[in-house]
């Protein structure tokens, strides 16, 4: 999930001692486990099985969340549930690993990171963003319990700060559930997108979704849409993938062809 923060700091993690030789892996779950129980989610895509670790109730996780940080943020831990979109989109790259492979590629709002485990899979070299440090460590532990990595590059990012660093490829699935977040996700994108650089958006045909499309064409980006039907949780959903592209600046491309031509 994708939220927004204000100047206040994210809470730190709790502390866990750990034996010598542990694992990163091993120090996640641990870290997690300590905030609350944890399940493991077992999931099929582009045959091959992949397994994310999260919170075992989201109802907990909801109980804990204070009248003031609600207030301040109306911030819901939506990261720690396994949507139909993330799984359509992670279905779209398991169909075609050529929209991933060699490539630099941002998962933002990432939650549990299904879509960015399969693309790190198949050869991405993957960066995770999310507003929620927990959000983070789920991520960073699936990824180097499913892609076999002795690290991961997980950030914590804010919609309304965008990084300076820019990708070729951003990846985001069921990010747009409230009006609030159509401006600045929009502005993001116009940020961390390179020059000529794709984003692959999975989207479960929601309403309040039109007027963010209306929002990047107002920026020059174009997008088209495919649809998916993703199962999970004895459900089928149809869901919309978009791919939302931005032409490069007509200086860039001049500039571009005169450094070729020199």
């Amino acid at each position: 999930m994708f939220l927004f923060s204000d100047s206040t700091p994210p809470k730190l993690m709790n502390f866990v001692s750990l034996p010598m030789g542990t694992t990163r892996s091993e120090t996640l779950t641990a870290e997690l486990a300590s905030h609350f129980p944890l399940r493991e989610i077992d999931i099929a895509v582009g045959g091959r099985s992949y397994r994310l670790t999260t919170a075992e109730d989201i109802e907990l996780l909801i109980g804990r969340i204070t009248e003031e940080e609600f207030r301040k943020d109306e911030r819901l831990p939506y990261w720690a549930e396994l949507w139909h979109s993330a799984v359509a989109l992670a279905e779209a790259i398991a169909h075609d690993p050529t929209l991933v492979a060699g490539r630099r590629v941002l998962e933002v709002g990432c939650g549990l990171a299904l879509p960015a485990v399969v693309a790190a899979s198949h050869g991405g070299q993957v960066t995770c963003g999310d507003f929620e440090p927990l959000a983070l460590k789920a991520a960073e532990l699936n990824l180097l319990q499913n892609a076999a990595f002795e690290s991961a590059d997980v950030r914590l990012m804010d919609f309304r700060e965008p990084p300076r660093e820019q990708w070729p490829l951003i990846l985001a699935a069921d990010v747009i559930y409230e009006k609030r977040f159509i401006e600045p996700l929009a502005d993001f994108l116009v940020r961390a997108l390179e020059p000529g650089g794709t984003v692959l958006l999975a989207e479960p045909n929601r309403l309040i979704a039109v007027p963010f499309f209306d929002a990047l064409t107002a920026r020059g980006f174009s997008y088209t849409r495919t649809s998916r039907f993703a199962a999970l949780h004895g459900r089928t959903v149809e869901i919309s993938l978009y791919e939302i592209t931005k032409k490069k600046p007509r200086n860039h491309e001049n500039t571009k062809k005169d450094t070729k031509d020199f």
